[in-house]
C-alpha cells in the first residue's frame, strides 16, 4: 500500500487522472476562483475516485519502474499484490486508508466510498487560502462621501475655505455691480407691490473643472474662509495609479530593448574580431607556407648532386625500390636520388667529393634537422 500510495500522491500533482489497475481511478477536479456575494473564493483542487475505471494505462507502473529500476512486468505484479491486499483489508474491516491520499469505506449497500485527506500534497498549492471580502468601488466612494457630509453638516452644503483677500475683492465687485444696477433701473412707487430687498437664498452650485494637465480637480465654489482646498476624487487616484503603472512598464520595456541592443552590438563586435583574427591567422599560415616552400626551393637549388662524387647525403634507407620511390613522391622533391647498396635502397639528397664536403652541404642546407637520421654514405 505504501508503494502505490506514494506514487499516486506524486502523479496526481501533475496529472488529471491516475488509474490503479483493478482498483479504480483518482481524478483531479480544479475549481477556479469565484466572486459570490462580495466574497472572493480562492481556487481549489479536489480529488474524486471512480471505481469503474480499472483498465491499465501504464502511468502507475511506469512511475514505479523509473524509481525502483525493476522490470515493467514486476511492477505490474507488485501493483496487483497491493490491490489484493487493499481489497482484503476493506472486506475485513470495512475501511482502508492510503497514506497521504485518502480513506476508503463501504456503505450499507456495499458501494465503495472515498474521502480525500485535506492535508494531501496534491492540494498544497491552494491549501490555506482564505476567503476575501471585497467592496465595490462605487459603494465605497458613496459611503465615504456620505460620512464626510454627515461630519461637516447638511448633505447639500459644502464648506470650502478661501483667502480673505479674495472675499474682500469679490464683495467690492458685487457692491459696484449692485449700485450700477440700482441707479440704472427706474423705480415704480407702488405701495401695494413695493419691491422687497429680501431675496431667497440660493444654494451654491458645485462644478468640477477638469484640467488637461496633471493638476487635481478643484471645486469652483466661493467661500469666506482663509485657505483654499484641493479636492482629489477616487477615480482620479485610480487613473493616476494606472498611468504610473503603464509608464513604469514602458520604461522597463525601453531598458530591456536597450540592453538587448547592447548585447547584439557586443556579439557583432566579437564576431568581427573573431573573423579578423581568423583572417590574420590564414594570412600568417600562407606566408609561413610560402616561406617554407621558398626555403625548400632555395635549398634544393643549392644542393649538389653529381654522379662522379664518392659520398652522398642519405636521408632515408628502405628495403625496396618501390618504398624508396613512394618516399620521394611524399616529399615532393623530385631531385632526390636512389642508391642501391648492400641490399638497401638509400634515398640521398646531395653528394660531395669528400666526406667533409658532403656533411657540410647537409648541415648548411638544414638536411640534418629536416630529416631524422640523415647521414653521409660512401657510394
Amino acid at each position: 500500500m505504501n508503494l502505490i500510495s506514494q506514487h499516486i500522491e506524486y502523479l496526481i500533482r501533475y496529472n488529471d487522472c491516475v488509474i490503479v489497475p483493478g482498483w479504480g481511478a483518482f481524478i483531479a477536479q480544479y475549481q477556479p476562483a469565484s466572486l459570490v456575494n462580495n466574497q472572493l473564493t480562492p481556487p481549489s483542487r479536489g480529488i474524486a475516485f471512480n471505481p469503474s475505471l480499472t483498465h491499465d494505462d501504464g502511468i502507475l507502473a511506469s512511475s514505479i519502474v523509473r524509481q525502483t529500476g525493476i522490470g515493467y512486468d514486476v511492477a505490474i505484479k507488485k501493483i496487483s499484490d497491493e490491490v489484493n491486499s487493499l481489497r482484503h483489508q476493506l472486506d475485513a474491516s470495512g475501511e482502508v486508508a492510503l497514506p497521504k491520499v485518502g480513506l476508503f469505506t463501504r456503505n450499507n449497500e456495499g458501494t465503495m466510498l472515498f474521502e480525500p485527506f485535506n492535508t494531501s500534497s496534491f492540494i498544497a498549492p491552494f491549501y490555506g487560502l482564505p476567503l476575501v471580502k471585497v467592496t465595490p468601488m462605487l459603494t465605497q466612494a458613496r459611503l465615504e462621501a456620505e460620512s464626510e457630509s454627515s461630519n461637516n453638516g447638511k448633505k447639500d452644503t459644502i464648506y470650502i475655505p478661501i483667502r480673505r483677500s479674495w472675499t474682500r475683492i469679490a464683495a467690492s465687485i458685487a457692491l459696484i455691480l449692485g449700485l450700477g444696477f440700482t441707479l440704472s433701473t427706474p423705480i415704480i412707487n407702488d405701495q401695494a407691490n413695493q419691491a422687497s430687498m429680501i431675496s431667497t437664498p440660493v444654494q451654491p452650485k458645485v462644478e468640477l473643472i477638469n484640467n488637461s494637465n496633471n493638476t487635481p480637480f478643484v471645486l469652483n465654489v466661493p467661500s469666506t474662509s482663509s485657505d483654499s482646498v484641493v479636492v482629489d476624487t477616487l477615480q482620479r487616484k485610480q487613473y493616476q495609479a494606472v498611468m504610473a503603472y503603464y509608464k513604469q512598464r514602458e520604461e522597463q520595456r525601453k531598458a530591456r530593448q536597450e540592453a538587448m541592443q547592447k548585447q547584439l552590438e557586443e556579439l557583432k563586435k566579437q564576431q568581427e574580431e573573431k573573423a579578423i583574427a581568423q583572417k590574420e591567422n590564414i594570412q600568417k599560415n600562407t606566408i609561413s607556407q610560402q616561406a617554407i616552400q621558398q626555403s625548400n626551393t632555395k635549398s634544393n637549388t643549392q644542393l649538389k648532386i653529381s654522379e662522379t662524387d664518392q659520398f652522398c647525403v642519405v636521408i632515408a634507407s628502405l628495403t625496396s625500390r618501390a618504398q624508396a620511390q613512394k618516399f620521394i613522391a611524399s616529399t615532393g622533391n623530385h631531385n632526390l636520388r636512389i642508391l642501391e647498396k648492400d641490399g638497401k635502397f638509400r634515398v640521398y639528397a646531395a653528394t660531395g667529393s669528400t666526406y667533409n664536403e658532403a656533411y657540410s652541404i647537409a648541415r648548411n642546407n638544414g638536411l640534418l634537422t629536416r630529416y631524422n637520421g640523415t647521414w653521409v654514405c660512401r657510394k
